[in-house]
């Protein structure tokens, strides 16, 4: 049987190991991605979501049994195998690779770790935007995509379209968020990317994802998935359908094609709720030019807890308009006037002392049905 670029797959894991290798083997074998005829003595770069500095069971990172999997399978198939990310701009990578298990699986495997921040880069100009790739996934054959299923408090979702976006080194990611701080114009730029990227396959780990304040300060929440394709915004629209998202409302699908139901193969998985924040998304509920002329009363910003900030100061060097400062303080301060609310503080608290705050607009925006 032939299947459609735009086919996704998925297959029942209840837990990690044993039960995640199964899971993974037989998706791939009914797909034929990754088999040996399209992997066998290629350059193949896997990519897994490296945020920052967290263990296995905070589950902000790719698990390091669905890494494992993955390249034991394509050493098996004789591809020539890297793995490759940087995380958040204020996070050690040495002690990221650590604590989230990953560095352990690649030395185990024999696997080298490709470090985008000092690989030198290729600028593209695309669809208005401008932006830089590493040079190692310029330079592979094909990238093996493993991002781990997140809400996220700028776009709703993180799966596998945002996951790529850490092909951009760096503090040019920050650079690029303070340029295109909206949700849909960077939901655009996401997509841009994706344009210039070598082919791809990607496999999600929802085997336990995380909900609520994600993608690094919600809570892991049991799906009991994996999934695969080699169409990232198709595989991202089916995991919005079976964890009750409207695809439309997940600003890096909006106006793609994708956002009607894709084709899906395998497993049929049922999610009872998956917690969303209300985040910076909400804007785009609103008109562009009501947003600009009611700033006022239509902003998203973080707000810190006490009780949980260490005063560490990683949200102040992540923040991309500079509108924090901590210096002689127990809590940053925030310039309101400056702020862009685009989650990069929130992202990287090490306590989850930030959440995203609303407007009163925007709360009751929420409030109606069908909205968000």
């Amino acid at each position: 049987m032939t299947f459609s670029d735009h086919t996704v797959w998925f297959a029942r894991c209840a837990d990690y190991g044993a039960e995640s290798d199964a899971a993974i083997g037989r998706i791939l074998d009914e797909s034929g991605l990754l088999c040996a005829d399209a992997v066998r003595g290629k350059r193949v770069l896997v990519k897994p979501n490296l945020l920052t500095d967290r263990t296995p069971e905070q589950a902000v990172t790719t698990h390091p049994d669905i890494l494992r999997a993955v390249l034991r399978r394509l050493k098996s198939a004789g591809a020539e195998v890297s793995v490759g990310d940087n995380p958040a701009s204020t996070a050690n990578l040495r002690v990221v690779l650590e604590k989230s298990g990953l560095g352990a699986v690649c030395a185990e495997e024999g696997v080298p770790f490709v470090s985008f921040e000092r690989a030198g880069v290729r600028n593209f100009t695309e669809a208005g935007f401008s932006f830089s790739i590493a040079n190692p996934v310029m330079e592979t054959d094909l990238i093996v995509n493993l991002p781990k299923i997140k809400s996220h408090s700028l776009t709703k979702l993180t799966a596998a379209v945002k996951n790529l976006y850490g092909a951009v080194p760096g503090y040019s990611k920050t650079t690029l968020h303070r340029r295109y701080p909206k949700p849909g114009t960077f939901g655009r730029l996401l997509q841009a990317i994706w344009s210039v990227l070598p082919p791809c396959v990607s496999i999600a780990d929802g085997v336990v994802g995380m909900e609520g304040q994600g993608p690094a300060n919600g809570k892991p929440v049991r799906l009991g998935f994996v999934a695969a394709s080699s169409d990232p915004f198709a595989l991202d629209c089916a995991i919005c359908n079976v964890l009750h998202i409207r695809p439309a409302s997940v600003p890096y699908l909006k106006g793609t094609d994708k956002t009607h139901t894709p084709d899906v193969r395998g497993d049929t998985i049922e999610v009872e709720s998956f917690a969303t924040p209300t985040g910076a998304h909400l804007l785009a509920l609103f008109p562009a030019w009501f947003v600009r002329l009611a700033t006022g009363f239509l902003w998203v910003r973080p707000k810190f807890d006490p009780a949980l900030c260490i005063s560490c100061g990683q949200c102040v060097w992540a923040c991309p308009a500079k509108a924090l400062v901590l210096e002689g303080r127990s809590v940053p301060a925030l310039d309101k006037k400056s702020c862009i609310g685009c989650a990069c503080c929130h992202e990287v608290c090490p306590k989850g002392a930030i959440r995203m705050a609303q407007s009163p607009v925007l709360r009751m925006a929420h409030t109606f049905k069908g909205l968000d």
